[in-house]
């Protein structure tokens, strides 16, 4: 029974921690700073695929949880980590509301999606602008903290850098770096190729070490990981077979996504896939509505079935074994 229960628990150094204890005075200067001096502070950890950084970052939110009076982040219920920036920004009003210490920022994919890192920059500077009243300690987890805006260094938000490497069967290794380290290690990676070797040529503060979750705790995580990659498959999907949602329609045809919908239901067109509740159509849905609209817009009154006719012989791009493109009585789920 011990055994069993040594199992599950968290494999921890000396310290009775699962990193090494030069990262903890660190820590409570960055919970110090956010919850009794009430200024804005940003944790980076970054590394390659597979380095450590979700695993660090759940082992630190615990230690700053229990700086706090607050119980380990539970991984189930992922209250305090968002994989990537829109479930991001919904964590980060969850933690307000449940008065939660820490939230996790993991990309998850969103540096492969067009404009990502533009908003996840804005987003961070529109928190920080507000941030006395948030309280909470973000921990961002980056390919590479370089991506961000020049303006958060210099309104000195990121306190701590945690740089993942090297990672081994059962531990992983990190070397940190200072705010002004962290400025220095820019500026290189400016100049550089291969940005990751900036990492080489500035000394670090300190390195450290860190233990690999417990195996329930691990699987949670796997599980919470594969959730967003998931979604990232079927938005790769979505983009190889060229398909579309009302609001890209909308915006290639300047027309209201109602008008959209209304002329679809019109003309009884079916979409190809459903992703999250969001409807996809065939691209070529674009040309049609294109013509549909020119013969709405020019023809008599008493001509509408005639137009609609129309329209529905232009579409004859079904090919052999596909599903249908037109369905008769189908509801949206949602408009996207």
């Amino acid at each position: 029974m011990n055994e069993e229960i040594n199992e599950e628990q968290t494999p921890v150094y000396e310290n009775g921690l699962p990193f090494s204890q030069s990262l903890v005075e660190p820590l409570q200067d960055l919970f110090d700073r956010v919850h009794k001096h009430r200024k804005a502070s940003m944790l980076i950890i970054d590394g390659g695929v597979g380095e450590g950084k979700t695993t660090l970052s759940v082992h630190i939110t615990d230690l700053l949880n229990k700086m706090g009076g607050q119980p380990p982040l539970d991984l189930d219920v992922a209250d305090q980590i968002g994989m990537g920036g829109a479930e991001f920004a919904k964590k980060l009003k969850v933690c307000y509301v449940n008065k939660l210490l820490v939230v996790i920022y993991d990309e998850s994919g969103d540096f492969n999606r067009r404009g990502a890192l533009t908003r996840l920059n804005a987003m961070l500077n529109r928190i920080f602008e507000t941030f006395r009243a948030f309280k909470i300690v973000v921990i961002l987890c980056l390919p590479l903290f370089c991506v961000l805006d020049q303006d958060l260094f210099d309104k000195k938000i990121p306190r701590l850098l945690l740089n993942c490497y090297d990672r081994e069967d059962g531990y992983g290794n990190f070397r940190a770096y200072s705010l002004y380290r962290m400025m220095y290690l820019k500026k290189k990676m400016e100049k550089l190729t291969i940005k990751d070797y900036a990492y080489t040529m500035v000394e670090p503060n300190f390195y450290g070490h860190f233990k690999d979750l417990s195996p329930s705790r691990s699987a949670q995580l796997d599980k919470l990981s594969t959730k967003g990659k998931i979604k990232e498959l079927d938005q790769a999907g979505v983009k190889f077979e060229g398909l579309v949602t009302y609001q890209d329609i909308s915006t290639k045809l300047v027309r209201s996504i109602k008008w959209i919908r209304d002329s679809m239901k019109e003309l009884n067109i079916r979409h190809k896939r459903i992703i999250n509740k969001a409807k996809y159509f065939d691209k070529a849905v674009i040309d049609l509505l294109a013509d549909y609209m020119d013969d709405v817009d020019n023809r008599p009154d008493n001509q509408d079935a005639q137009a609609k006719k129309k329209a529905i012989e232009k579409f004859k791009l079904k090919e052999e074994g596909e599903e249908p493109l037109f369905d008769d009585d189908e509801e949206d789920t949602e408009d996207v």
